[in-house]
Order: structure tokens, then sequence, then C-alpha cells
């Protein structure tokens, strides 16, 4: 019995290692997680009790490319649609208006008409796209309708009056807002700015300082030009006979005197200098009614704070200023 259990283990090994011959000798292929292993012509297919599976990942890299902006172009054209300038700005960027010259639309058409730029008919911030943007005017023309009426003067004391002068300024102004006919709508206002002209020279002792005719000119507040020009004259010290600077009741009694000694001797020198001073409704003759007049006047400037003059009294519009 002994022997015989000695004899199959020994066969068993005999198979054992005959086996193990055979596997180490033969093809192994490997699919997957299986293996198949060929010993001659027979294949046997084999899993793994325990397999271990190592797995790489791979974390691709960012590609980072330059972006690049569009360029747009801002065309800014004059009141005519000429083109001023054009402007290259990258999208997103801000439009510089200040580099635009509008200095450069500023003209005078004539003496009394003056255009300058007012706005923009369209004003984007920033560069989306290109744009044509066209400036808008805004034209001022100065109207004299009458010129100062006060052309006679009895003193070089005070200023020249610009009393009667009438000028207004017609405003017209483009706006970004389009007629039936595409043209720009334009709003119209009108300014009277008389009292803002000024009168060169202005001072009466400076504009009779070599006479007693000037010639005065006009100017609008802040021009050099010229709006219109007229001509005054002076009789200086009307009224004033005795020649102390005041016109008063002993100018009166002087003229009175001068009447009586004429009207006794019928033909009493009277020098022209006397003649003109006291002859105050100039009418060539030195008499009472020049002497009712002169004290006429004194009462008048004695109640009026406001500086008197002999037109308030008179009417001179005989007289000829040329």
């Amino acid at each position: 019995m002994l022997k015989n259990t000695i004899a199959a283990a020994v066969s068993v090994l005999l198979i054992s290692g005959a086996s193990a011959a055979a596997i180490s000798a033969a093809n192994v292929e490997q699919q997957g997680s299986a293996y198949t292993v060929k010993v001659g012509d027979t294949a046997t297919s084999t899993v793994p009790t325990s397999a271990t599976t190592s797995t790489t990942t791979t974390t691709a890299e960012p590609t980072t490319e330059p972006t690049t902006l569009r360029t747009y172009y801002i065309k800014f054209l004059d009141f005519d649609g000429k083109l001023i300038t054009t402007l290259p700005v990258e999208e997103g960027d801000p439009i510089n208006y200040d580099a635009v010259d509008i200095k450069s639309l500023h003209k005078h058409i004539d003496v009394n008409t003056e255009q300058a730029f007012s706005s923009w008919d369209i004003k984007p911030d920033f560069a989306d796209s290109d744009y044509t943007i066209r400036a808008l005017s805004k034209t001022a023309v100065i109207t004299l309708k009458s010129t100062p009426t006060k052309s006679r003067y009895f003193s070089t004391k005070g200023n020249v009056s610009l009393k009667g002068l009438d000028v207004v300024i017609k405003l017209f102004v483009q706006t970004p807002k389009k007629d039936k006919n595409g043209n720009y709508i334009t709003e119209e206002s009108t300014i009277n700015v008389s009292e803002s002209c000024t009168a060169k020279p202005s001072a009466l002792s400076e504009a009779f300082a070599k006479g007693d005719k000037a010639t005065i000119s006009v100017y609008p507040i802040g021009d050099q030009k010229a709006l219109c020009s007229f001509d005054i004259v002076c009789y200086r010290d009307l009224g004033d006979v005795n020649e102390d600077g005041s016109i008063n009741s002993a100018d009166a009694s002087k003229v009175l005197n001068i009447y009586a000694g004429m009207a006794a001797s019928q033909n009493p020198f009277v020098s022209d200098k006397m003649l003109k001073l006291s002859d105050v409704n100039m009418d060539g003759q030195l008499d009472s009614h020049d002497a009712s007049l002169i004290l006429k006047y004194y009462a008048e400037a004695s109640i009026n704070p406001n500086f008197f003059d002999w037109e308030d009294l008179m009417d001179y519009s005989f007289l000829n200023t040329k």
C-alpha cells in the first residue's frame, strides 16, 4: 500500500514538472486583463486573479494667441461736407474730439455775418464702427435797425450818447435733426444788443478835441469791425455868456444888458463869440428871447438831477450837422 502511494506521488511530480516546462516554452499573449497560453496547437485562456492596471493622465497645456483689435476710422467733415481730418481709433477706445481743429471753422462771411462751430451731428463716445461726423454751425447776423438820434451837443462834458441805437443779432443754429429733404433743421432766435454796443471815441472831450465836428463809430461788444458811423457837432458852451462854466441867471442878465445896449445905440459892437454864446435859439439875433430861454434852462437844470441839455428845451432839427 505504501508502495502504491509513493508511486502516485512521483507520477504527480513528474506531470507537474512537464507541465511547467511546457508552459515556459509556450507563447503567452495578453489581451486586456486575460492571458492566452499556447502550448503546441492548444490555446488556453487565463484570467489572473489579481491584476494591477497603471493609468497615465495627460493634461493639455492652454495655447495663448495674441488678440488683434480692429482699427476704426472716424471722419470729421466741415459745414460744407468737406473733410477736416480722419482719426484712426482702436476698437473700444474713446474718440478724442479735442483732436479736431474746430477753430478753423470760425469765419466772417461778411462784415455783419459771423459763423462758428456749434456741435457735431452725432457724437459716439467709443469706436465701435467707422463713423462720418459732420460739424453743425451757428451763424450770427448783426442787423442795424437805426442809428443814434443825438447828433448835437452843447458841451464837451460827458460821453457820446447812443440813445436811439437799435441793433439786433439774429442767431441761426443748426440742429442734428433733419427735415424730409435731409437738410439739418435750423433754430432761429433774435437778441437785442443795442445796450452792449460802444462808441469810439466815447468821451465828448476826445471827440471834439480838434474841432466842433466829429465822426463816431459804433462797435458791437468785443468786435473790431464798426457797425456804423455817424456825425456829431458841438455848439460849445451855448448860454454860458460870461464863460464861467455854468449857465445861470447871471448869463441871462448879461444878455439883457447887451440887448439893452444894442437897443439904445441901435448898432453896438457884438463879437462873433458873444453872439454864438448868447443866441441860444439860433435865429441869428441876440435879444430878450435868448435871455428868457437861458433863465428857463437854469430853472430846469436846477431841479433835474440828470445832465440837462439845450435840446431838451429847443427843437434844433433845422440845424445841419454835416
